[in-house]
């Protein structure tokens, strides 16, 4: 496999740590912590994708207002761009690049299987070329 030949299915990380649109944002803050995660998808109490939340977001709000008691649908990005499990590697850096996001939920038939991250990223482009001679 070439790194032109990578699709989203093959970058993306599939343990995915999740949070609900209804928790406190101090606990995901907490969770994303101690978990040493930059941002986790939001999902409703059907699973179905609803946004982003990241420690950027938490970190900018700290300046502007307390987050005590604050609930993440207050915080999150809506409607985060998405990708299937078909996209190439050059769209997924394209929408990263041109939108300045760093993480991108994978959606087949609606429902989230996973996450591109530049880690995951770098992880399978390692792997292409540690396999080529």
């Amino acid at each position: 496999m070439s790194i032109s030949e990578l699709k989203a299915r093959d970058l993306m990380n599939i343990d995915i740590t999740f949070v609900r649109s209804d928790e406190k944002v101090a606990a995901v803050d907490l969770l994303m912590v101690r978990k040493t995660l930059g941002g986790v998808p939001v999902l409703d109490k059907n699973d179905k994708l609803v946004g982003i939340i990241t420690q950027r977001d938490i970190m900018l709000s700290r300046f502007r207002t307390s987050i005590a008691g604050m609930t993440v649908d207050n915080l999150m990005t809506k409607n985060p761009i998405t990708v299937s499990p078909d996209a190439s590697l050059k769209e997924i850096l394209t929408l990263m690049l041109k939108h300045n996001i760093e993480r991108l939920p994978v959606l087949e038939n609606g429902k989230l299987i996973g996450m591109v991250e530049p880690n995951s990223i770098l992880y399978a482009v390692y792997n292409v070329l540690a396999a080529t001679k």
